[in-house]
């Protein structure tokens, strides 16, 4: 069940970023000046979304097999995908009757608002100036990546 919940969560952070896709081409903001930006996309976007999908409703096809039948695989591969859709008919129906809306139009995303704050606090560290450093600037990196602190200590 963790697994496909799993895969459910990304299906919907691949919707939320196609939504994002559209938003952007509809209010001409350039993506390229992103920090991170893909040439696939939004193809690999929709990969992704039906990959998810493709992958949650075959998960658990053995249970259909003769002489296959169990209950506890059949709710624990399918509950999760029958399950995400009520939640989402809920929320639109919560957002729409309560809150400010559960569609907002592409050309009506807000991706201003905050903006300067977020740019504020974000701050890019020079590179070093000589080759040693950035070598030492590696190793400092590749030790506090380390799940084994005492593995990669140095000795004095």
């Amino acid at each position: 069940m963790t697994s496909i919940s799993g895969l459910m969560s990304w299906f919907g952070i691949v919707v939320t970023y196609i939504r994002f896709y559209h938003g952007t081409k509809a209010q001409g903001i350039n993506r390229k000046k992103f920090p991170y930006f893909s040439h696939l996309q939004p193809y690999a976007a929709w990969y992704a979304a039906i990959g998810c999908l493709v992958i949650n409703f075959f998960s658990g096809w053995s249970v259909f097999l003769k002489d296959s039948w169990n209950s506890a695989t059949f709710v624990t591969n399918y509950f999760p995908l029958m399950f995400f859709p009520v939640l989402y008919a809920g929320s639109w129906f919560w957002y729409t009757r309560y809150g400010p809306g559960a569609h907002v139009a592409p050309q009506d995303m807000d991706f201003q608002s905050g903006l300067a704050e977020v740019e504020a606090a974000t701050y890019e560290e020079p590179p070093p100036a000589q080759l040693g450093r950035a070598y030492m600037a590696m190793g400092d990196v590749m030790r506090s990546s380390t799940p084994f602190h005492f593995f990669s200590a140095r000795k004095r």
